[in-house]
């Protein structure tokens, strides 16, 4: 949901909290930046949806967590600030922090290195360690829960909230709630409703699965049949997935996700341990891995020896691979075309020291240097006159001048330079490829329609969206029209079809209250009046659709609001017998005052009546009417 889209911007809350931004929207609250306006400070607040702020067990609950959360302290933990129920809604006041979400960078990446994963996971995990010293279980560690600041700081958000949610009576905000979070249960949570450190540990297991394979162990048509795979298989080690994974990975995984809670690590603090274990012996390696790398090159002085073509293929890929970057080789897996006898001589590249018959190809005399001497001539041997190979004319021959042989030499430089620009050019243009728009299509559909580029489809997640068929890809990256490499992978969200919430209770709301809990829950909504005669005015009489209805966010939902009773028209009483008059006005819902025109009434008729016949007054207002 877009902010221009968000009402409450703007407006303060319980006269403390100023609402600025919009931040984001889950299942159970949205999240805006605001202004704590008592102390001067930058909060985000999280207001509850309106169908959990009238369940009086839901706020109970929700207060009971928020507290215990608010005792938590620690630098990855997101401080809470304050807690409260005023106009209408149900609030908690944090810690604002500048960045973004872990689910934001895994959308963005897809999938993070080894080292990487390890250095987020590893703050989280002191987060949890914290909590559970405290006797506190935060039972919903996912992506969306670790904040990424932008000063480098990792931060565990929304500690006891699940609790809250997880305890109270379902209704369809709640089940969206457990769905969005099914990928990262314990089997004791799927099984018993059990929750304690050992199950943050198998939800940490998860996402650190996730951080590296780029999507989580098991995924199914149904929250069901996820919750179905947490408690009959085993987790796979993330290797099986990604080869290149190290095997420390591996392992964390592996005892971090054990279904049996007694074979996993104890808690989180324990977790942490290994996980920092495991983070010096991938930073040695990549020490070693580096140091290998600078002996070998101390050893690049050896001559490489190299035939025309291979040469070509492989200056084209140093030069143009994008993807390799400079100094780095990507070998052809074309076979190389036959060659006709001697009609590729061998290169040899530099580097001997330069002795009595080398010459500098071009440049000072300091190198680079190629030996002229045939490689089919062997050396003499110490104190022995030159051997000559039969059959060549031992005839001393005129050499020619040296500057010639440069000139020679640069000419065929610059021709074979010339060659090598132009077949790596045609190399990398055949590479390129333009992505086809899948928008809309099934991923069958899609994976057919990108196999003759050789692209691959990766279907990473799902989203709702309105505008796209369920199971149809929504978005790509790249998207349509992108350049991309031939063999390239695309990833791919599909769609979940329109998000649906519960059209909440309004009766007899006032209409600003019903229309801000339709607001707070992604409706729009528009009010017509009508006359009632047994709703107070301003007060909402139905709703279409009615309550409790399950219908797409952002659904219109249409009030119908009271106007009070219907006017009446006064009727013509003069002339009428006062029991008469009198009568009349209260069959209409009117009252009639009686008074006289003189002091002795003779007559007992209706002399004259305010309001005149005809009038159109509210049901209920009075009529005076004079007798004579």
């Amino acid at each position: 949901m877009s902010a221009s889209s968000q009402p409450l911007i703007g407006s303060t809350i319980d006269g403390r909290y100023r609402i600025d931004a919009f931040v984001a929207r889950g299942g159970m609250a949205t999240v805006f930046r605001a202004t704590d306006l008592r102390l001067e400070r930058t909060v985000a607040l999280k207001v509850m949806h309106g169908s959990l702020a009238e369940d009086h067990d839901f706020v109970a609950r929700f207060v009971r967590e928020a507290r215990s959360a608010a005792q938590l302290s620690h630098s990855s933990i997101v401080a809470v600030y304050d807690q409260g129920e005023a106009d209408g809604f149900v609030y908690l006041a944090m810690e604002y922090v500048q960045g973004q979400t872990l689910r934001d960078l895994l959308s963005d990446r897809q999938r993070l290195t080894p080292t990487q994963a390890l250095a987020v996971l590893e703050p989280v995990l002191d987060a949890l360690r914290a909590a559970h010293t405290a006797g506190f279980a935060h039972r919903d560690i996912k992506p969306e829960n670790v904040l990424l600041a932008t000063d480098g700081r990792v931060k565990v958000a929304d500690f006891g909230l699940a609790r809250a949610i997880v305890t109270t009576n379902a209704t369809g905000l709640t089940q969206g709630l457990l769905i969005g979070t099914v990928a990262y249960l314990a089997p004791e949570q799927v099984e018993r409703g059990h929750a304690d450190a050992r199950t943050d540990v198998y939800s940490a297991g998860i996402l650190l699965y996730e951080c590296v394979v780029g999507q989580t162990p098991f995924t199914g048509a149904t929250p069901m049949s996820v919750a179905y795979q947490h408690v009959h298989s085993q987790v796979p080690a993330p290797s099986s997935i990604r080869p290149e994974l190290p095997p420390e990975v591996d392992a964390l995984v592996r005892m971090a996700t054990q279904q049996s809670p007694e074979k996993r690590y104890s808690d989180a603090a324990s977790f942490a341990d290994h996980l920092r274990a495991a983070r010096r012996t991938l930073n040695d390696q990549t020490t070693t891995g580096r140091s290998s790398e600078d002996n070998q090159s101390e050893h690049a002085d050896h001559t490489v020896v190299l035939d025309r073509e291979s040469a070509t293929v492989a200056v084209g890929f140093l030069a143009t691979d994008p993807q390799k970057g400079a100094g780095s080789f990507a070998s052809s897996t074309a076979p190389p075309a036959p060659k006709p006898p001697q009609a590729n001589p061998t290169l040899i590249a530099p580097i001997d020291p330069p002795g009595p018959d080398a010459e500098p190809l071009i440049g000072p005399a300091d190198g680079p240097w190629v030996t002229t001497r045939s490689p089919m001539t062997p050396l003499p041997a110490a104190g022995q006159p030159p051997v000559t190979p039969p059959g060549d004319d031992q005839t001393p021959k005129p050499r020619r001048p040296r500057r010639f042989r440069v000139l020679v030499a640069a000419l065929v430089l610059a021709l074979l330079g010339t060659a090598v620009g132009v077949g790596a050019w045609a190399y990398t243009n055949s590479q390129i490829v333009t992505m086809p728009a899948v928008v809309g299509m099934t991923p069958t559909a899609a994976n057919a329609a990108l196999e003759p580029d050789g692209l691959t489809l990766d279907v990473t997640g799902a989203d709702f969206s309105t505008a796209v068929p369920e199971g149809a890809i929504l978005r790509t990256e790249p998207t349509a029209g992108a350049q991309i490499r031939r063999g390239d992978t695309v990833a791919a969200t599909t769609s979940a079809g329109p998000q649906l919430v519960d059209v909440p209770k309004l009766a007899g709301k006032k209409i600003a209250k019903a229309e801000s809990n339709l607001r707070a829950l992604g409706f729009t909504s528009t009010a017509t009046e009508e006359f009632s005669t047994t709703v107070e005015i301003g007060r909402v009489i139905s709703s279409a659709p009615k309550q409790g209805k399950t219908v797409p966010v952002g659904t219109e939902v249409a009030l119908v609001v009271s106007k009070g009773p219907p006017p009446v028209t006064v009727p013509n009483v003069v002339g009428s017998s006062r029991d008469d008059a009198i009568a009349e006005l209260r069959a209409l819902g009117l009252k009639p005052v009686v008074q006289n025109q003189l002091p002795v009434v003779v007559i007992s008729r209706v002399y004259s009546q305010d309001p005149a016949p005809g009038s159109v007054i509210p049901l209920g207002s009075t009529v005076t009417i004079t007798l004579v």
